[in-house]
């Protein structure tokens, strides 16, 4: 006899308290399935007929049923490109004696013409002979999932491609030891190396920065604030040291902190600014010397009482030193060539007639040398155009120059007059003769002299080729 009592219940128990606990471990079932969108399925295998919970519907995007329904139904709703893995898989795993089998596939849901993906675990369960009867399991939807990672993917494939494409060098060096995880082609352009030297191997391995130190102190510095900007230093590559502004920050690769940083290669801006620098100053000494000229060549043309006349030579003076300094700008201020020097200071006396002969090799002068030169010229010039070859339409004016090929190495230049009028004596030293003789000598050194000859006035000018050429060939 049962006495009404239950009979799967065991000696002791209440059947009430049992039912009632049956009931809350359903209810908490249920509600954990619910709350993770859990769907709970249930197969028969020799039947095909199957078995669901309402969570397991509603994700397939199928109608409810209470009772078995063909697994067919659920074949149905999978990608046509995913329905034979899953069924395939399953077969496998029963022809190598595993119970266990977990699949990812998408389903489009009749319900409403989405694409959703779902994850599948399922156990079989044997007879005792071992035959599989039954196979349960459950489904997830994972689009949630599914979706972030795709994302992620892109997001990873944006930054890969930038990060390769990038102009200047990018590298992923792990925080703890510096180890490259990853460089940019241009690092490897910039660095010499191949990728399987740098990859693997410290920053402190490859030795790029010039300074060991600076290392930890940009490790310091990320670690402490997470990120860093334009931080100049020195590295070493396949050109020697160059100058960068390294900029980087902290990021996460595969749960591990690293270094992203990027280099700025600013030697090239660097030597640009200390140029600028060095021809400010240069400008600025020069200014100050060609002041120094002007006032010099002011206070010796005012020696004339005549204002009209003191504006002209002075004038004319300028002008002179004017068309050597408009030969240095063109020139960026490197030299100039002696026959176009020549040229700049007698042409606005002699203009194209023919009258000026020059004869001499293609070299240049420099920039100082230039304008004493000039300056020495133009007066020969005035003098002419006045008093000498210019000043009558027979004379002519020869200027040679030369560059000695013995040890010494002299520069040599020769201004010679002839076929002009008859030379007269002055009576008194000018300016032009001080320009001539003391000036040029006192800039370039060397010796300098005047000659009034019969024929004409021929100067004379030498000096230490090194005061004078711009370069000197070996």
């Amino acid at each position: 006899m049962t006495n009404g009592a239950n009979p799967l219940a065991p000696d002791g128990e209440d059947p009430q308290r049992l039912a009632q606990a049956l009931s809350q471990s359903h209810a908490k079932l249920t509600l954990a399935e619910q709350s993770a969108g859990i769907g709970i399925w249930d197969t028969d295998l020799a039947t095909d007929l199957c078995r669901a919970t309402p969570i397991f519907f509603r994700l397939m995007g199928l109608p409810p049923s209470e009772g078995p329904f063909p697994n067919d139904k659920v074949r149905a709703v999978r990608h046509p490109e995913d329905a034979a893995k899953v069924v395939d898989g399953f077969r496998q795993a029963l022809a190598e004696g595993r119970d266990h089998y977990e699949v990812e596939y998408r389903i489009v849901r009749p319900s409403d013409g989405q694409l959703r993906w779902i994850f599948g675990r399922g156990r079989v369960i044997r007879d005792g002979a071992g035959k599989p009867v039954r196979y349960s399991g459950v489904d997830i939807d994972i689009t949630d999932r599914k979706q972030a990672e795709q994302q992620l993917r892109e997001s990873e494939e944006r930054f890969s491609k930038a990060f390769n494409a990038a102009a200047h060098p990018m590298s992923i060096t792990t925080l703890r030891e510096g180890r490259y995880v990853d460089i940019n082609q241009a690092g490897l352009a910039a660095s010499g190396l191949s990728r399987e030297q740098v990859i693997g191997r410290t920053v402190r391995d490859l030795g790029f920065y010039n300074d060991p130190a600076t290392a930890e102190i940009i490790r310091d510095r990320l670690t402490r604030e997470g990120s860093l900007t334009d931080l100049e230093t020195t590295l070493r590559g396949r050109r020697g040291p160059r100058t960068y502004l390294l900029s980087g920050t902290l990021v996460e690769l595969k749960g591990e902190p690293c270094l992203l940083t990027s280099a700025v290669d600013i030697t090239e801006r660097k030597r640009a600014e200390e140029h600028i620098h060095l021809l400010m100053n240069e400008l600025n000494h020069r200014a100050n010397n060609l002041l120094m000229v002007i006032q010099a060549i002011a206070r010796q043309t005012a020696t004339t009482t005549d204002p009209r006349d003191f504006a002209e030579r002075f004038t004319e003076r300028l002008n002179g030193i004017a068309a050597s300094n408009a030969l240095l700008v063109s020139g960026n201020w490197r030299g100039v060539d002696v026959a176009q020097l020549v040229r700049s200071q007698v042409t606005p006396f002699a203009g194209d007639s023919g009258r000026i002969g020059l004869d001499g090799p293609a070299i240049r002068v420099k920039p100082q040398a230039a304008q004493a030169i000039g300056m020495a010229l133009h007066e020969l010039a005035t003098n002419a155009a006045k008093h000498g070859a210019l000043a009558n339409d027979a004379g002519r004016i020869d200027i040679a120059w030369s560059v000695s090929s013995d040890g010494a190495r002299t520069f040599r230049i020769v201004w010679s007059e002839r076929e002009g009028p008859p030379v007269v004596a002055p009576t008194r030293t000018g300016f032009g003769r001080t320009v001539v003789e003391r000036m040029i000598t006192g800039t370039l050194g060397g010796c300098a002299v005047l000659q009034l000859m019969d024929s004409g006035a021929v100067w004379t000018f030498t000096c230490p080729s090194s005061s004078v050429l711009e370069s000197v060939a070996g």
